[in-house]
């Protein structure tokens, strides 16, 4: 380590001899060149020596350099510019030799430290926390509930009680004759047995009509066939030729109108007929058959009001249809809504044409018969509820009121005597007014 050091220290000190050596010759080439800048007259040197000759011949100046230890050249020539740049002068002695520069030794450069400025992270500064207030929701307040007040109006309706007799119904059929309807008049037709047979086992005292739906002034309301022998007592004197004559009979034909009125017909029916084919204490009972809706031009309820002009109680007066009751996609069946109306304004019923023809009048027989020994109401009374006298003296059983059909029929032990009064009085409804 200290012979590294020894040798360090030799380097140095050979550096600072070399720096003051070449600062020497720096400061004699700066006092020759102030010499060479002091000009002789123009003229050749005239004698020895580097010295300056004022006035002699030739015109040339010294180079300004160092002169050696010979002559001087005189060949009468100038020197080389007059510059002292350190070149060879031109003389022939050859003793000047070549002036090298000084050495410039430049200091060792250093870099001045880098000086990395300390990173500094700003503070983080945490939002102040939002406190949201607590949402108070409003007390929901709930309006009062007002039940709807209903209207009710009082209804009574007097029956004369029929001692040993079933009651009478005249039934009018509307089939119709458009078109589509052979196979249904074909179905009527055979099956209607099951129909009738209740109305001969039960001696039900009958008559019976046949019209179709055309509408035109020709067709409209016009009987078809003979009233007088579809009558219970053609039935009891030949059931084969009165069967017959029916089978016949419905099979209207499907020539008739496209246009199928059969509600209008219906009234048209009573204008023309109404005399001679009803009875006035039997049921009226219409029952509409067809395979597409009624085009009647006016309102039902105009048709209604017809049919049930005919009898003194409207409750004596029903409507069955057999008719199509929803869409079979066939362009020629539509719905038969409003013949369905008049059905359920008399509480009546109404089937789907498509169905079996069997049980279809089976079951609308055997209600028309069970409406013989009943009393049918006019209206429906609100919720069901019925009050019963006989005689004045209100009677707590020994009846059923049956609300689809609206009637009030007694137990076959709790009859009345015949020629008794039987009174029936229940509310109808008959205005809702809304909450207010």
């Amino acid at each position: 380590m200290l012979l590294n050091l020894s040798r360090g220290k030799k380097h140095l000190l050979i550096a600072l001899c070399l720096l003051v050596l070449g600062a020497c010759k720096q400061s004699e080439f700066y006092e020759k060149q102030g010499l060479s800048e002091i000009s002789t007259p123009s003229g050749d040197t005239g004698g020895n020596g580097g010295g300056i000759v004022p006035g002699g011949d030739g015109g040339g100046s010294t180079g300004g350099g160092n002169t050696g230890g010979g002559d001087t050249g005189t060949g009468g020539g100038n020197t080389g510019g007059g510059n002292t740049g350190g070149g060879n002068t031109g003389d022939n002695g050859g003793g000047g030799g070549t002036t090298n520069p000084p050495v410039v030794v430049n200091p060792p450069v250093t870099e001045p430290p880098v000086v990395t400025p300390p990173v500094t992270n700003p503070p983080v500064t945490n939002p102040p926390v939002v406190v949201n207030p607590p949402v108070v929701n409003p007390p929901v307040v709930e309006p009062p509930i007002t039940e709807p007040v209903v209207i009710l109006n009082d209804r009574s309706e007097i029956f004369t009680q029929n001692k040993g007799k079933n009651g009478d119904v005249d039934i009018l059929w509307v089939i119709d004759d458009s078109g589509s309807m052979a196979d249904e008049q074909d179905a009527l037709g055979k099956n209607f047995q099951s129909f009738i047979n209740q109305f001969i086992e039960k001696d039900i005292d009958f008559k019976m009509a046949i019209t179709t739906t055309d509408g035109t002034s020709t067709r409209n309301g016009k009987m078809v066939g003979d009233s007088a022998k579809l009558t219970s007592a053609s039935a009891k004197g030949n059931k084969t030729a009165f069967l017959n004559n029916f089978t016949k009979w419905v099979k209207v034909g499907t020539s008739g109108s496209g246009i199928e009125q059969g509600l209008k017909t219906s009234a048209s029916f009573m204008d023309r007929y109404a005399s001679s084919f009803l009875r006035p204490d039997a049921f009226l009972v219409v029952v509409y058959i067809s395979d597409e809706e009624d085009q009647s031009d006016k309102k039902v309820q105009e048709y209604l009001d017809k049919l049930q002009a005919q009898k003194t109680n409207k409750g004596m007066v029903k409507a069955y249809s057999i008719v199509t009751v929803k869409n079979y996609g066939n362009q020629w069946e539509t719905i038969g809504n409003r013949y369905k109306e008049v059905a359920t304004a008399t509480a009546g019923i109404t089937a789907d044409i498509k169905q079996d023809f069997s049980t279809i009048l089976l079951d609308m027989g055997g209600r028309i018969v069970n409406l013989m020994d009943s009393f049918a109401l006019n209206e429906s009374p609100y919720e069901d509820k019925v009050d019963v006298y006989v005689n004045n003296v209100k009677v707590s059983s020994g009846y059923v009121f049956n609300a689809a059909q609206r009637t009030v029929k007694f137990d076959a032990n709790s009859l009345p005597a015949e020629g008794s009064k039987v009174e029936v009085r229940y509310k109808v409804k008959a205005t809702v007014l809304g909450a207010i």
